[in-house]
């Protein structure tokens, strides 16, 4: 069954002033880097051509985007992204020979020891990287605030995984909203420069294209932050007809999609249902927006999810295939071990 509709608004990045157009438009959410943590402060009145020839002379990304999933580690994986016989210490070696990213979760809830952290090190893959989420008791129970000592201990727990660092996404929590962008500003002030930051927010006040939203996405842009595209549609799209959708329905947050980069390297959390059919017509898309990202200078992390993540490595392959005529695409290095070769899948 195809869903009703499945566009997505693109909040206009260029000028930040909040309009939104539907993604496949004329209109595209052109960066122009200018940040405060480096000294430099570009004008947000600029003219769309005059970001137009700022993008063009940004610099050829190696490769269109990055995929991945929201955990390397899944019982129900094996036999198709780990062998059989395979030791679940080594998981995540088998997990980024196909896929190049991951979401570090978990981080969110508690911090790896040292010799865990050599551990992971020994199993990657060259060009992984890691998408570590700041600690739950940063963002969520001191709202960023007092929290020097928890940030000082993250990164320096993480140091040794830094060239496997991607995008450090701050999420934050639904009751987080435009009366703390102050404690927001003052806490990506005290941010590390040599990282990248992208922000997860769930008020509903920074989706409403008015000065709530505009103010957000000036803060972001000046300090070349990003912002965190989360799309639930393809799991709300139809009634939950599985324990896990049920479960899923309940916990996940069902919010406007706006498609923007405020920065470089966006992040794209999908989370999507049960029947991969239905999940196509929501990827579709994002096939022209990570186009139109590529064409910018602009590289987005896009994570699969579904409700209990089982098919979630089929699905994301499944869109790897869709994503086949952007430029810079290549095919995985290594395919799922129970998948039909790649090309079959790559029809769209």
């Amino acid at each position: 069954m195809r869903p009703e509709s499945t566009k997505i608004d693109q909040t206009d990045s260029k000028n930040a002033d909040g309009a939104s157009s539907d993604i496949g438009s004329a209109e595209t959410d052109a960066f122009t880097p200018n940040s405060k943590r480096n000294g430099v402060l570009e004008d947000l009145s600029m003219s769309g051509a005059d970001l137009a020839d700022k993008s063009d002379s940004l610099e050829l990304i190696e490769k269109p985007f990055f995929l991945g999933l929201p955990m390397w580690s899944n019982r129900s994986w094996t036999g198709s992204l780990f062998p059989k016989s395979a030791n679940n210490k080594l998981n995540l070696k088998y997990y980024s020979q196909v896929f190049d990213s991951v979401e570090g979760n978990t981080t969110f809830y508690a911090l790896p020891g040292r010799e865990l952290v050599c551990d992971w090190i020994e199993q990657l893959t060259p060009g992984f990287q890691f998408c570590f989420k700041i600690p739950r008791a940063v963002t969520h129970e001191n709202n960023l605030r007092y929290c020097g000592v928890e940030l000082s201990e993250f990164f320096t727990r993480l140091e040794p995984l830094s060239d496997y660092s991607g995008t450090f996404m701050i999420q934050l929590p639904e009751n987080f909203g435009p009366g703390q962008l102050g404690d927001l500003d003052r806490f990506i002030q005290e941010l590390p420069s040599n990282y990248h930051f992208a922000v997860e927010v769930r008020h509903t006040d920074f989706f409403n294209r008015e000065e709530e939203e505009k103010a957000l996405n000036r803060l972001l842009r000046d300090n070349e932050i990003d912002r965190v595209c989360f799309d639930s549609r393809a799991l709300f799209s139809r009634p939950a007809l599985t324990a896990q959708e049920k479960d899923a329905h309940k916990k996940k947050p069902k919010l406007p999609v706006h498609a923007i980069a405020t920065s470089t390297k966006p992040i794209l959390r999908f989370i999507g249902c049960s029947d991969v059919e239905q999940n196509k017509q929501f990827f579709l898309p994002w096939v022209e927006k990570i186009r139109e990202w590529r064409d910018q200078g602009i590289q987005p992390s896009i994570f699969i999810h579904t409700p209990d993540n089982v098919a979630a490595p089929e699905q994301a392959v499944i869109l790897h295939g869709m994503l086949n005529n952007i430029p810079g695409w290549v095919p995985l290095e290594k395919p799922l071990l129970n998948s039909a070769d790649e090309a079959q899948l790559s029809f769209f």
